[in-house]
């Protein structure tokens, strides 16, 4: 992976994301909530379901804002265990939502890949989650369907 890792908080839901699979059902569903909630950074068609999965989470969590001595705003779980490590992720991205950096969050547009990045590009038009690795891969595959369908020309089948 070639791009820097997204900043602050939004670094920790992007590890949980793109880790191998967490194994439980519940972690299992948020992370390919957070997915597609981000695949709509990329013009996909938005998911109702996606969101009701983040806001049950945020409930079995136990989520509540938090003021600092130093005047920052947090968000925490009150819940332990898992439900309260998935709160921690769920509330990187209320408060990713509330910064203005959430909609920076994609997935890779490779159908094979879909990685979770952050897109630090100026005009925010990134789509896969490495140049080098996803992108020249897809861009290739485009091109040669479109050649695919491209018909042949007699001058063409003349040359060949």
């Amino acid at each position: 992976m070639t791009r820097a890792p997204a900043p602050g908080s939004l670094a920790l839901v992007q590890r949980f994301v793109n880790a191998d699979d967490p194994g439980d059902a519940r972690a299992r569903e948020l992370r390919e909530a957070i997915r597609a909630l981000a695949a709509a950074h990329n013009g996909e068609p938005a998911d109702a379901g996606a969101t009701a999965t983040l806001n049950r989470a945020a409930e079995r969590a136990g989520l509540r804002p938090v003021l600092g001595d130093d005047g920052t705003l947090r968000i925490e779980p009150s819940a332990g265990g898992l439900d309260g490590e998935l709160g921690r992720v769920v509330a990187a991205v209320h408060m990713a939502v509330a910064d203005g950096t959430w909609e920076r969050v994609k997935t890779c547009e490779r159908d094979s890949c879909r990685w979770l990045f952050y897109d630090h590009s100026k005009n925010r038009s990134g789509r896969w989650c490495s140049m080098g690795a996803c992108g020249n891969k897809e861009k290739s595959a485009r091109a040669y369907r479109r050649r695919q369908k491209s018909p042949v020309r007699p001058s063409d089948a003349n040359s060949a």
